[in-house]
């Protein structure tokens, strides 16, 4: 018998953290640093591990974007979706992404995080963000929607 007996004929278009298209990408994995742990579709830093671990914080050692796991998914009915303390996260160093955007975006718009909690939005950086100097949004989102982010490269710059 299945566990799922109905379906919602209106799917979401993604999730945050999905990977986008069958472009070339760059994924490595590494260990979520914060007790309170990483969710999906977030900018992320080298941790204390410099090596082996990541975590959220400012301009230096950016890493990447965390993907999305099924295996998260709402884990034991708690509703909790992301990387757990101590999990090995799936990160993209370069590629295609979706993302919340808070503000709203266009395609070809900056991209930059939210220091603290690694949250993606566009526009240029101000203090306590990092822009993303080698990405774009590549689809059209209202604010709080979905987009596409465009990874290219791991430089950033602080915000000003």
């Amino acid at each position: 018998m299945s566990a799922q007996l109905s379906y919602n004929i209106n799917q979401r278009k993604a999730y945050a953290g999905l990977i986008y298209a069958l472009a070339p990408h760059n994924i490595v994995s590494r260990s979520v640093e914060p007790a309170a742990g990483i969710g999906f579709g977030v900018a992320v830093t080298r941790g204390t591990d410099a090596d082996n671990q990541i975590t959220f914080g400012g301009s230096a050692s950016f890493i990447g974007i965390t993907i999305r796991s099924l295996e998260n998914e709402g884990m034991a009915n708690t509703g909790a979706i992301n990387w757990s303390e101590n999990q090995t996260a799936g990160v993209m160093r370069n590629g295609y992404i979706w993302a919340v955007c808070p503000t709203g975006c266009v395609p070809g718009d900056a991209v930059n995080y939210v220091d603290g909690t690694g949250v993606l939005d566009s526009g240029a950086a101000v203090a306590g963000e990092t822009q993303l100097d080698g990405a774009t949004w590549e689809t059209t989102a209202a604010a709080g929607e979905l987009a596409v982010v465009r990874l290219e490269s791991t430089a950033v710059t602080a915000g000003a």
